[in-house]
């Protein structure tokens, strides 16, 4: 391993993650080793020791000039061209940092592993120089549940505070559906220091097969303006549009705006937090004639990461909601946690390589209401937890073709029957990724 390819931040898939050096203190014999170079120029050993001192301490124009010198007295190492070209990466010199590593390629007795990183990095590197960037994601199938409506568990529920039988034609029901998924993604690079426009876009078709007043449909638009802190970090402020139908009915719209911020925390991963706000504005219709209960104000924070750690990978989400509707039994504050563990890895199908994912996922949510639903009871004043536990398995078919199975159980307690409820979902379909 060359003194870099320890302490930089590693190369994965479409981008090589990189963050800020961690500042230490100089060892004692820093100095020493930098007059030792400068006396003893030709010494190799000296050197690469003064280098990875100062990638160590975060100089890296101290380690760039003592790299170099070495090459001048021994232009054949491509380990060396490869910490230098990793360095000027970090430092955003982009076209000095593909010189390098190009360099380092060169030649039939480059190892195989300095070769693996250096494709890694020049890919990176052209992503970072485009002018733009893009991502599609398509998603279709089939998916099964056992409570396709919702319904409660039992149908003993509340009524205008008294105990009640609810109609069987309410209860819980099963079905299968089908569904398209699209998300997009698109930046217009304005610098190399991460200002960008960027766009996105959410769409979602579900079509039930036999409690068609839940075929749902939904189209979510953000476009904002991103702000580069450095290579590392960066906020954005956008606006956003929904567009929600339930039932092959109009349910609601929306429209808000969003800030968010992100950093990278050295070699662990990315942090995200965001925080939107949107005014819903729902409709009644045959199926749902008091949606527009729900008319109101909707506030969203939230905190993402994605790390890695001693081989472990693992992403989480913690949320916080707050729904204030215009009537007063929809308002309410929920508090929630998401956590999912996915485990890459590549297996010989058919003699050739093919990439897997399995990602475990959990999740809770604490609902709490504002005010009793008198329909339901006068007195007693909703609370729900929410349990979530699941995993998808993403298996890569042909290049970017892929297959997903996903199989999640969700479980409400409440402190009313009538929402107390489970579904176990089960999908299948096609992936495709741009």
């Amino acid at each position: 391993m060359g003194l870099l390819t320890a302490t930089a931040l590693a190369v994965s898939g479409a981008a090589a993650q990189q963050g800020a050096p961690t500042p230490v203190s100089a060892p004692p014999d820093y100095d020493a080793l930098f007059a030792q170079m400068y006396q003893r120029p030709s010494d190799l050993d000296v050197s690469f020791k003064f280098a990875h001192e100062a990638v160590a301490r975060g100089d890296y124009e101290a380690a760039i000039g003592a790299l170099e010198r070495m090459l001048f007295f021994n232009p054949d190492l491509p380990r060396v061209k490869l910490e230098l070209g990793v360095l000027y990466f970090k430092l955003a010199s982009y076209e000095i940092a593909r010189g390098y590593l190009l360099d380092a390629i060169k030649g039939g007795n480059v190892p195989a592993e300095i070769r693996a990183q250096v494709m890694a990095y020049l890919s990176e590197i052209d992503r970072r120089m485009a002018p733009y960037e893009y991502s599609v994601f398509l998603h279709s199938g089939m998916r099964y549940q056992t409570n396709a409506n919702i319904g409660p568990n039992g149908l003993q529920v509340r009524a205008l505070g008294q105990d009640a039988i609810l109609d069987p034609a309410y209860g819980k029901k099963p079905d299968w559906n089908t569904f398209q998924t699209v998300a997009a993604t698109y930046a217009y690079k304005l610098n190399l220091r991460g200002d960008a426009i960027e766009t996105s876009f959410l769409g979602l078709n579900s079509r039930q097969m036999t409690q068609s007043r839940f075929n749902l449909g939904l189209v979510e638009v953000t476009a904002g303006h991103r702000v580069g802190l450095g290579q590392d970090s960066s906020f954005k402020y956008y606006a956003i549009g929904d567009k929600v139908w339930l039932g092959d009915y109009s349910y609601f719209n929306a429209l808000g705006g969003g800030l968010s911020a992100r950093t990278q925390l050295g070699g662990l991963g990315l942090v995200e937090g965001y925080v939107e706000t949107r005014h819903r504005r729902f409709s009644d219709s045959n199926y749902f004639p008091t949606a527009s209960d729900q008319t109101g104000d909707l506030l969203t924070a939230a905190i993402l990461t994605d790390f890695r750690w001693g081989g472990v990978h693992w992403t989480t989400r913690a949320g916080y909601d707050s729904n204030k509707a215009i009537a007063d039994y929809n308002s309410y504050k929920r508090y929630s946690i998401d956590v999912a563990l996915p485990i890459e890895f590549v297996l010989p199908v058919f003699g050739a390589p093919h990439a897997f994912v399995f990602a475990p996922t959990a999740g809770f949510s604490q609902a709490n209401y504002e005010a009793p639903n008198f329909i339901v009871d006068p007195v007693i004043v909703r609370r729900d937890q929410e349990y979530r536990y699941g995993a998808i398995f993403d298996a890569q078919l042909v290049d970017n073709v892929g297959l997903r199975t996903q199989v999640t159980y969700t479980k409400i307690d409440s402190n009313l029957p009538n929402y107390r409820t489970n579904n176990l979902s089960a999908s299948i379909g096609p992936t495709l990724r741009f």
